[in-house]
């Protein structure tokens, strides 16, 4: 969700993108992603779980553009692997990304992305307190969580 608007995000700022995941679910999207296409964004389609990790681990951030998700799994996948996130300020985002493992843009438009695209540049973020947010949100701790409310 979002690509064209990180597309254009990134080429106007000059970051390179990697891009995963099928391109099917974005057909409806196709004309918006094809004009902001460049070299310094790269499609990279399905990739196997270990280089998902190494791509978290060796971004400068993960974006995060789903306005009002319930939950995102990939904030924390991206968290985990000690990477920053750069997500939209509502909904399940509220939850799993604080000031400590990243940024928010407020306003759903490219102008308000490329701002907090910009400042994370220059930020620094201690990989243990992106982990251990990330932890919060593990199988284990949703089992304990879940049987205690269970036992109450």
């Amino acid at each position: 969700k979002g690509l064209p608007m990180a597309m254009e995000a990134a080429n106007k700022i000059g970051v390179k993108l990697k891009v995963v995941g099928e391109f099917a679910g974005l057909r409806w999207e196709e004309e918006k992603i094809d004009k902001n296409r460049s070299r310094n964004i790269e499609f990279l389609g399905r990739v196997a779980d270990e280089e998902l990790y190494k791509l978290y681990a060796g971004a400068r951030a993960f974006l995060a553009l789903e306005p009002d998700v319930d939950f995102g799994m990939t904030p924390v996948e991206a968290m985990a692997a000690g990477c920053p996130v750069v997500a939209f300020k509502s909904g399940g985002y509220l939850e799993t990304v604080t000031s400590k493992t990243g940024v928010f843009f407020e306003e759903y438009n490219v102008e308000s992305l490329m701002k907090s695209m910009k400042s994370i540049k220059s930020m620094k973020f201690n990989k243990k307190d992106l982990r251990e947010q990330a932890e919060k949100f593990s199988k284990e701790n949703f089992v304990k969580r879940m049987k205690e409310v269970v036992d109450a």
